[in-house]
């Protein structure tokens, strides 16, 4: 029997801005998007689940410009931290987690991980962990003192695998090397397919354009396999498919606190 889980709460971690051809094949630079930063925890058999940790809000507090968002800074829903206070929000603290995954380790998904060192097994791809720890840097979007922690500990797969009963990792690269997005089997709304950033917004679904970066130059052709593969899973299985960044679609989401079953 296929394991299911109980509860799905969306959370809206902060905005952030970005230009149009980062989320879109054929996009422009010249159009600036503001778009969620995003995260779900989903209570399976094993207990509480965190996907995606957000983005540390620190070094964007007091200051003017940044290196890296580099056309405003991202905004946050709280004074404070913004992950814990949406944890804490549904009753959950960071050691109470069962498990956790990042889809890969961009610093508006890896930003919270310092919460979870010494306390949670992370999940992320194999490959992905290696292009982050050995190749990438903050030109791609990668910030080392994010993820590069002594006491984090790290549960490393290779392509499509489980994570905790009813949520799967579904390996989908492009956007950077090791991109994974999840499905999640709920036991009354059904499959969802939750793409984090292999698939950024509903236009692209509508319009079938695929993302429009690839951390690695090499990966550009892996941006639409992904973007394909998305689309003709959730066709197969009649599984909802939520974009990762998507301003319509995530906001409402997150505004159920009730969260979904």
């Amino acid at each position: 029997m296929t394991a299911t889980c109980d509860r799905l709460h969306c959370l809206l971690l902060g905005w952030e801005l970005c230009p149009e051809s980062v989320s879109l094949e054929g996009g422009t630079r010249a159009r600036i998007l503001r778009l969620p930063i995003i995260g779900a925890l989903v209570h399976t058999a094993a207990g509480w689940v965190l996907l995606e940790t957000g983005c540390d809000p620190r070094p964007y507090r007091g200051v003017e410009t940044h290196d890296i968002y580099r056309v405003g800074l991202p905004e946050f829903p709280t004074d404070g931290d913004p992950l814990l206070e949406a944890l804490a929000a549904h009753g959950v603290a960071p050691d109470e987690l069962a498990a956790a995954a990042v889809s890969h380790l961009h610093l508006d998904h890896a930003g919270g991980l310092r919460h979870l060192a010494g306390h949670i097994p992370v999940t992320i791809q194999e490959r992905e962990l290696e292009f982050a720890t050995q190749r990438a840097g903050r030109a791609e979007a990668y910030v080392r003192e994010d993820y590069e922690l002594a006491d984090l500990e790290w549960r490393t797969i290779d392509g499509d695998a489980e994570i905790a009963p009813g949520i799967d990792a579904v390996f989908t690269p492009g956007h950077s090397p090791g991109h994974m997005s999840y499905r999640v089997r709920m036991a009354q709304s059904g499959t969802w397919l939750l793409a984090v950033d292999a698939i950024d917004l509903a236009q692209g679904i509508r319009e079938d354009r695929p993302i429009g970066y690839a951390s690695d130059p090499a990966d550009d052709a892996l941006r639409r396999t992904s973007h394909d593969r998305l689309i003709a899973l959730a066709a197969e299985e009649g599984a909802r498919l939520v974009p990762g960044h998507c301003p319509e679609t995530w906001p409402p989401l997150a505004a159920a606190h009730e969260g979904f079953d």
